[in-house]
């Protein structure tokens, strides 16, 4: 699946409408769920935004997708690691937070809601201690790590948008 990015000034909005573009979507309608993830009207195709430190970053796929990156170089937050179980602390942060994310992201849920279910042990993500049946694809870059939560295996592909 492509992931999109762009460091440029732009707003979330805007940067979905230009890629959703290039799927045939000349004016897409957005409508956003119970938790405020958004969602195309009528549409062939779903797609997942996240940012951090700058960039901006869209999926685009035929399935339900959640899709999170976190910059790499970010001071990793001393709450965050006290939160974390034994078998956590030794996974790569970033791995490990970006995979949640994007299941929260994938489910349309809340991370205040579904943050106490998950852990993410040995490269695989639980929810209550049992292994999700969801796919959560990696992509790893010099500065960022970028998790895609789909129902199917995905492989990432990053391109400028």
């Amino acid at each position: 699946m492509i992931v999109y990015y762009t460091a440029e000034q732009i707003e979330s909005r805007a940067f979905a409408e230009r890629i959703l573009k290039q799927y045939g979507i000349a004016a897409p309608q957005f409508v956003r769920g119970e938790h405020g993830k958004p969602r195309l009207i009528d549409a062939p195709v779903s797609f997942n935004l996240t940012h951090t430190h700058g960039c901006t970053f869209c999926a685009v796929g035929n399935e339900e997708l959640g899709l999170d990156a976190e910059w790499r170089g970010r001071p990793l937050p001393r709450a965050c690691s006290a939160r974390l179980t034994a078998a956590e602390q030794k996974e790569d942060f970033f791995r490990l937070w970006t995979a949640k994310e994007a299941y929260v992201k994938y489910l349309g849920g809340t991370l205040a809601g579904l943050l106490p279910s998950l852990r993410f042990e040995g490269g695989v993500l639980l929810r209550d201690g049992i292994p999700v049946s969801e796919n959560i694809a990696f992509c790893e870059t010099e500065q960022f790590t970028l998790a895609l939560c789909t129902a199917s295996p995905q492989q990432i592909e990053l391109l400028q948008g």
